[in-house]
C-alpha cells in the first residue's frame, strides 16, 4: 500500500484540533481522521485521544486468521473503547466536559474496504469516479434524509456543521461499519474542513491527476485554504501500489 496525509489549521482557526493516523501494518493498513470538537483545546485532546486508543486496540486485538466481520468488529470495539475512554475522562475534568470528536477509519483487508465512522468526517473512494462510503451523522444529513432539503441545499445550511454522533460526547455511541469489495481505488478520507470549503468533483479531479498521493493531498489543502480555510484541513489517503 501508499500513502498520502496532512493535516493542516487552515487560516482561521487558532489551534489544529483535527488528526490522523497512519498504519502500515500489514495484513490490517489503515488510515483514520478525527476531526475534535469542545472548548479549551479539549477537541485538540479529544481527537487525539481517540486515535491513540483506536490504535493500540487494534495493535492488541486484531488477528491475521480474522475474516472481514470479525475484522470489522473489532474495529467497531476499539471505537466503542474510545468512546468510553474519553467520556469518562471529559467528566472528571470540567474544563473539557462535553468535548468529542469524529472518527472515520478505512482499512483494506482481503481484498475489501472495511470502514467505521461516527461523525461527519467523510470516506470517499475515488476510481473512474468518486463515491461517498460513509454517511454523515449530522442535523443537514437527516434533512436531506426526511427529504426537507436538496444535498445542494445542504451545502449551504447555516447548520450544517451540527454533528448527531461524536466520540465521547454521550455515554454510549452508535458506530457505523461497511464492507465492500476492494478493487485498488484509492480511499480518501477527510474533515470537513475539506468538503466544506472543496467538491466532490474537484477532489476527484485533484487526486485523478496528481503525480503521487501526497502531491494531490497538499494541492487539496492548497485550495481549502484558497477558498477560505475556515477549519483546520486533514486528508489522508491509501491506495494498492501498481505493479509495473
Amino acid at each position: 500500500m501508499i500513502y498520502g496525509a496532512t493535516t493542516d489549521i487552515g487560516r482561521v482557526r487558532k489551534v489544529n484540533e483535527d488528526s490522523f493516523y497512519i498504519s502500515e501494518q500489514e495484513p490490517f493498513p489503515y488510515v483514520v481522521v478525527a476531526d475534535g470538537m469542545g472548548g479549551h483545546q479539549a477537541g485538540e485532546v479529544a481527537s487525539l485521544m481517540a486515535i491513540d486508543i483506536t490504535e493500540n486496540y487494534l495493535h492488541n486485538n486484531l488477528k491475521s486468521d480474522f475474516d472481514c466481520i470479525e475484522a470489522g468488529e473489532q474495529i467497531r470495539q476499539a471505537f466503542i473503547s474510545a468512546n468510553n475512554i474519553i467520556y469518562t475522562y471529559a467528566k472528571n475534568y470540567y474544563k473539557i466536559m462535553g468535548m468529542g470528536t469524529t472518527l472515520t477509519l478505512a482499512m483494506v483487508y482481503n481484498d475489501k474496504i472495511i470502514t467505521a465512522n461516527v461523525g461527519d468526517s467523510r470516506a470517499y473512494l475515488i476510481g473512474d469516479g468518486i463515491e461517498q462510503i460513509t454517511t454523515d451523522h449530522s442535523y443537514v444529513q437527516e434533512l436531506v434524509r426526511n427529504g426537507d432539503i436538496t444535498p445542494e441545499q445542504a451545502k449551504h445550511h447555516p447548520k450544517k456543521n451540527y454533528i448527531t454522533r461524536a466520540i465521547g460526547a454521550e455515554i454510549a455511541v452508535k458506530v457505523d461499519i461497511g464492507i465492500r469489495d476492494y478493487n485498488n481505488e484509492k480511499i480518501l478520507l477527510c474533515s470537513d474542513g475539506l468538503t466544506n470549503m472543496i467538491d466532490d468533483d474537484e477532489i476527484f479531479r485533484v487526486m485523478k491527476n496528481a503525480d503521487s498521493l501526497q502531491h494531490g493531498v497538499q494541492e487539496l489543502v492548497d485550495m481549502a485554504n484558497a477558498a477560505g480555510g475556515y477549519d483546520n484541513i486533514t486528508i489522508a489517503v491509501l491506495e494498492r501500489e501498481r505493479m509495473v
